[in-house]
């Protein structure tokens, strides 16, 4: 979900620098560190495609019902283009994300990168508490504003919706583990 999947990348960038703190309050380089190669590879080809996928697949799932014209991008590029930033903002988000981690650790305000994650992650399950239920509804905008949506556990949608969530919790548990076990050797 578009409100869910933006605040969401802010927090993985700031999880990122949290678990590379040692690295990051040794490293100078702000744009050009040696982690930011690492998580853009995991933030373009790990956790945006998710979003990316459920988009193409459930466009009006993935905005929580909250408009019908992201479900025909055929002949619309304005709907095209939205899908195209929609990807690239989780990416831009993330390196935000990181990189003002590594701006706090190298200025030696640490608490804000945990206040970042606090703050990231209530921003990422707001649309939960401010639209209870709504994701649990999958179909057309038509279909789920007139009240004949699908339940969440429907198929095809839910197997689809479980491989892809599975894809994305094991490449943010493989990048974790790299970060964990190889981000702090590192040397500047």
């Amino acid at each position: 979900m578009v409100q869910v999947d933006l605040p969401a990348a802010f927090v993985v960038g700031q999880v990122c620098a949290m678990l590379s703190k040692k690295y990051l309050k040794k490293e100078p380089r702000k744009f050009t560190n040696r982690i930011l190669g690492p998580l853009n590879v995991f933030l373009s080809c790990c956790f945006a495609p998710v979003g990316m996928f459920l988009m193409i697949a459930w466009p009006s799932w993935e905005v929580m019902h909250w408009t019908g014209w992201v479900e025909a991008p055929f002949n619309r590029p304005y709907v095209a283009a939205f899908y195209i930033l929609f990807g690239i903002s989780m990416v831009v988000i993330g390196n935000v994300g990181y990189i003002l981690g590594h701006h706090w650790y190298r200025n030696s305000h640490d608490k804000r990168v945990i206040y970042g994650i606090v703050i990231g992650f209530f921003f990422t399950i707001l649309p939960f508490i401010l639209w209870p239920g709504t994701w649990l509804k999958v179909g057309t905008y038509e279909a789920v504003t007139a009240g004949n949506a699908d339940s969440f556990f429907s198929l095809p949608f839910f197997p689809a919706w479980f491989v892809i969530i599975s894809y994305v919790f094991t490449s943010i548990f493989a990048m974790v583990f790299w970060l964990i076990k190889w981000g702090n050797k590192l040397e500047p």
